[in-house]
């Protein structure tokens, strides 16, 4: 108990800096009618970190749970109707004799935040309306089917997994996995073939270095619906704030590349559905976490327009959703800056319709919401 509450205490200093640091910049929620069903958010436990550490850049927030969620997404004026919850490697059971089930702990912590959403106690939101778990395809291969027996079993909302791949070996830190290479390893697909089979979506986060074995992966298995988290996350596309110092002052050469790879898997894998954000986080090297204080929505707009709407002209709105990215993004701008980017980007870009699909409908359509 006394390392519990002095977890506790470590992070009531870090929270209120960092509350201190997220105030500076706020604003009105812009369009405050318009549905958002967001497609990709977290929850979890980080308060047995040291305090000041924070891993990746990514773990400012080190305990979001559902009220902090409530703040965010409805504390800020945005209408936020949907969540749709992402495996964090948070809540996994302590308490299971084969590691092979130990994601599914989270997927009954998930549901269980889905059941009190549904009580209304929180008014019509209705957090992890569908949930993305956790399998480790690439240790287990197809051992993984009890595991998504369990969770479709338990779990009404369970939609599919989500497995990072997350490595660039120009990346000196920063990388979520050990090393390339999972999406073509034998064992993975082995794994990988059950999803059509469970009727499963698969959220892949990889880095754009990896995009070619995620083209291999969607061609190879074309009746798996695939989402790809982040666009594809172009380290050191939006500046020199990160440790990849091959990437510096090469920004327009890592988009080019970016591109052509997204655009290729755009062509030729239909399957294959973009979540159209995670540029907040720091690997993208703008060093908006690093500022005196956050940036505006203008600043964010400005910033991140160009790839995002490139993104969404070339899969198109009905195979993309804007997302949240929260916690990972409350690194550098508050939920309500985040979504005022999203809405003055799009605003007088894309007709209503298309505009409905980016915010709502893609992401109910792809893991259905109802």
């Amino acid at each position: 108990m006394a390392k519990l509450n002095q977890a506790r205490a470590n992070w009531e200093a870090d929270r209120k800096s960092f509350c201190v640091w997220l105030e500076q910049t706020r604003e009105e929620a812009l369009e405050p009618e318009l549905e958002i069903v967001d497609p990709h958010h977290h929850l979890w436990d980080m308060r047995d970190l040291p305090p000041g550490v924070n891993p990746f850049g990514i773990f400012k927030q080190k305990h979001y749970m559902l009220e902090e969620l409530i703040d965010d997404c409805c504390g800020g004026g945005h209408n936020v109707t949907h969540t749709v919850y992402a495996e964090a490697h948070a809540f996994h059971s302590a308490d299971c004799k084969d590691a092979v089930m130990a994601p599914l702990g989270e997927v009954q912590f998930a549901q269980g935040i889905a059941a009190q959403c549904a009580s209304g106690k929180y008014g019509n939101f209705r957090a992890a309306a569908a949930i993305i778990g956790a399998a480790d395809l690439a240790k287990f291969g197809a051992g993984i089917e009890p595991l998504l027996l369990a969770c479709k079993t338990s779990s009404p909302n369970f939609r599919g997994i989500r497995v990072t791949a997350s490595h660039d070996p120009n990346l000196e830190s920063g990388n979520f996995r050990p090393g390339p290479g999972m999406l073509l390893d034998a064992k993975f697909r082995e794994g990988f073939a059950l999803l059509s089979k469970h009727d499963l979506v698969f959220d892949g986060w990889l880095f754009a270095c990896q995009l070619p074995d995620l083209h291999d992966l969607a061609t190879s298995f074309p009746d798996t619906t695939i989402v790809l988290d982040h666009m594809g996350t172009p380290v050191g596309a939006c500046g020199d704030h990160v440790d990849a110092p091959a990437y510096r002052g090469k920004q327009a050469d890592v988009v080019e590349k970016w591109k052509a790879d997204m655009a290729r898997i755009a062509r030729d894998c239909p399957n294959v559905f973009v979540k159209v954000g995670g540029n907040a986080m720091p690997h993208l090297g703008h060093g908006f976490a690093a500022r005196g204080a956050p940036p505006s929505s203008e600043e964010v707009a400005l910033a991140f327009k160009e790839t995002y709407l490139w993104t969404i002209e070339t899969f198109g709105c009905n195979r993309c959703m804007l997302e949240g990215n929260f916690p990972v993004d409350k690194t550098s701008m508050s939920y309500t800056v985040l979504w005022n980017a999203f809405k003055r980007m799009t605003k007088g870009v894309f007709s209503d319709g298309d505009r409905a699909l980016l915010f709502s409908g893609t992401a109910k359509r792809v893991y259905r919401i109802s």
